[in-house]
């Protein structure tokens, strides 16, 4: 008897699904990071269905599991580096007198107040791992735009984790690089 799409796939999310959810688990995922990873493994399958083995559907979608949780731990470990990049605050009285510390929720919140076009261009570079000329490719404007307007966003970022973007950090210190790119070649570039 031939399946439509439809009754193929609630065939093959009914077997699935507790194995898949399972695998999530033993890698060490929580339960709604597990489930996130299930969705996103059956999501891939529903669009490549016709993809899947019909014989034996779990190798294949354990591998896209695997391959989605390779993703996701690339990104955090970019997350890190970049949280290992900004400079470290000095202690600041607040006006409670409690002192400001640089959380990983500080730090998305002073992202999320940037620009949509800061963003992006920051996680380019930070996340993605391009170089300002690379960033510049997929922006389309030219190097130097981009190097210009990478210092110009790091500058506001900074700012708004209520540092001085002005004080440069020796490298290897938690620091925001000032123009430049990993050669080290760092310019002062006036915002404008």
């Amino acid at each position: 008897m031939v399946m439509d799409a439809a009754a193929r796939f609630r065939a093959l999310f009914d077997e699935a699904y507790p194995a898949l959810r399972g695998y999530a688990l033993h890698r060490g995922l929580n339960g709604p990071d597990a489930d996130d990873l299930v969705a996103a493994t059956l999501e891939i399958a529903w669009r490549r269905l016709a993809d899947v083995p019909a014989d034996e559907p779990l190798p294949w979608l354990y591998g896209v599991a695997r391959n989605l949780l390779r993703n996701k731990r690339r990104q955090e470990r970019r997350w890190d580096a970049l949280r290992a990049r900004l400079p470290v605050p000095r202690p600041q009285a607040d006006a409670a007198g409690d002192v400001a510390e640089l959380s990983p929720g500080a730090l998305r919140r002073a992202l999320d107040e940037l620009s949509a076009d800061d963003q992006e261009l920051l996680k380019l570079i930070a996340w993605d791992g391009l170089t300002p000329a690379q960033a510049a490719t997929v922006l389309g404007c030219t190097d130097v735009a981009a190097r210009t307007r990478l210092h110009r966003a790091r500058n506001r970022l900074a700012r708004r984790l209520g540092l001085d973007p002005r004080v440069q950090r020796s490298p290897g210190s938690g620091h925001i690089p000032v123009g430049g790119d990993r050669r080290g070649d760092a310019r002062e570039v006036p915002d404008g």
